[in-house]
Formats: structure tokens, sequence, C-alpha cells
């Protein structure tokens, strides 16, 4: 679904402008108005629950620009405009996730998503006068295979986490994070690297298992 089709040629510009990261005027009647059919969307969504699921699938195929095969994501799930969000499979988003997607946010298969996570690709302007009167700005976020987000993280736009790292609860990211490392604080900064050392046996005791059934 072209989500443009519909808009003013000022809206078609404005959306432009947002998508390629230039400033655009984030109080466009057209930009509102996508944004009001994706609050629709989600607030359905959250209400049906988890014994609704095709309803859910059906929901969420209208308002995420792509999501892939088993995917979970639990209520409160809100965000901006929807259609700027890829989500890939195996993906667990957990409660009360927002996505301000005014910028493409991707997020790969395999991805943890912890309670009351922010993914904020937008900024308001800095200069008073042009914020009051709708000035933004967006970059995307990209979150590679395997990443975890721990309870309350915050990324912003522009930023990229590499596969398989890990973000400590309650933290800030507001710059590359490299691959397999354990990244923490305000603003985040690596603490350690993932090695080989920090696996438990967890595999190898399920692999036993299933060998003695």
């Amino acid at each position: 679904m072209d989500i443009t089709e519909t808009m003013s040629e000022s809206g078609k510009v404005e959306w432009a402008r947002m998508i390629a990261g230039q400033v655009y005027q984030d109080t466009h009647p057209d930009i509102d108005s996508a944004r009001l059919r994706a609050e629709r969307l989600f607030t359905e969504y959250n209400r049906l629950g988890y014994d609704n699921p095709q309803r859910q699938g059906e929901i969420l195929s209208q308002l995420l620009g792509a999501v892939g095969d088993d995917a979970v994501i639990k209520p409160n799930f809100r965000c901006e405009l929807g259609c700027n969000i890829s989500i890939g499979s195996n993906v667990h988003i957990n409660y009360d996730c927002a996505i301000l997607d005014n910028a493409p946010v991707t997020i790969h298969d395999n991805v943890w998503i912890a309670p009351k996570v922010g993914l904020f690709a937008t900024n308001h302007a800095l200069d008073r006068d042009e914020r009051i009167n709708g000035a933004c700005q967006a970059s995307p976020i990209v979150l590679e295979e395997g990443v975890w987000l721990g309870g309350h993280v915050i990324v912003l736009g522009g930023v990229t986490i590499g596969a398989g790292s890990v973000i400590g609860a309650g933290s800030v990211v507001t710059k590359d994070i490299p691959e397999h490392v354990v990244a923490v604080g305000n603003p985040a900064r690596v603490l350690k690297l993932i090695t080989s050392e920090d696996k438990t046996g967890y595999l190898e005791r399920l692999d036993a298992r299933g060998n003695q059934a």
C-alpha cells in the first residue's frame, strides 16, 4: 500500500522530505491523517488481546510495512505511522513498546525487545519558533539480527545496533553499537564483548535431554 496516493501535492513533498531525512512539516494535515490511521489500527490491535490472533495478524499486515513469521507484539503497542516499520521473523516485542517511525525502522530476525522500550526515529527542531510550527527531522533506526534491548531502553534516530548485541536496561542509545557486545548507560557505551565464555551450557543440556527422550 502506498500511503501517499491520496495525499495533496504539498503533503507528498513533506512526506518525501521526511523519508529523505530532511527537515519536514510534521504538522502537515496529510501526515496527521496518516498518524490517525495508524492510531486507529494499533488501538484496535491492542483491544483484541491474545484470543484473536487472526484479526491481529490482519491488522499488523495493514499497519506495518512488513512483518515476518512468528512475530509477537504485545499490547500496548504504539507507533507513529506504522508503514515505515519492517519487522523480521521470530521477533518478540514486549509490553508498551512505542515506535516513532517517521524514518524507516528496520527490526531484523530474532530481535527481542523488553517492556517499555522506545524507538524514536524523529526529533523536533531545536529552534523554538521552528519547533512550535512543526519542524522535525528523522533518521533511520536498524536493529540487526539477534539484538536484545532491555527494559526501558531508548534508541534514537540514526542508530544501528549490530547483530547479537545486548543493550542494558534503562540505556539511551545515541550512536551506533557494534556487533556482539553489551552496551549500557546514558549515552550507551560498550561494556564488554560477548564471547564463548558467556555460554552457560544451556543448549547442550537441552540437546542431552532430547537424546535421552
